[in-house]
């Protein structure tokens, strides 16, 4: 079976994920089990940011994420989305990286309410 985290944006279509379970387990777990849910993205520089509290989960020991790749920023209690190298200078526990509607990510600027499920 196949994990594929979707989020659906209004007007726009969705953007695919495809979620890596053994990466952050507890994370995913987490995840699973707080969706179906709505948050907002929020664009901050080359991350877009979707506010969703799944507590202070510390998996692994990255800082960064490369291009398109999906992670739980700890600290700032979201999921995040790298639009390029980036350097957080604080923890994030991958969860797995977009497959489908990357095209999608420079048109979300804020404002646009998310849909987020998981199949």
């Amino acid at each position: 079976m196949e994990n594929q985290l979707i989020l659906e944006v209004r007007d726009l279509g969705n953007i695919v994920i495809k979620l890596e379970p053994t990466l952050s387990p507890i994370t995913y777990s987490r995840l699973s089990k707080s969706l179906p849910t709505r948050t907002n993205a929020i664009r901050y520089g080359q991350v877009i940011i979707l506010p969703l509290d799944l507590g202070a989960v510390s998996e692994g020991k990255r800082t960064s994420l490369r291009p398109y790749e999906v992670g739980y920023w700890v600290k700032k209690k979201s999921l995040v989305i790298a639009l390029g190298d980036v350097e957080l200078r604080e923890q994030v526990n991958v969860l797995g990286y977009v497959v489908a509607g990357v095209e999608l990510l420079s048109k979300l600027n804020g404002g646009y309410s998310i849909r987020v499920t998981m199949k």
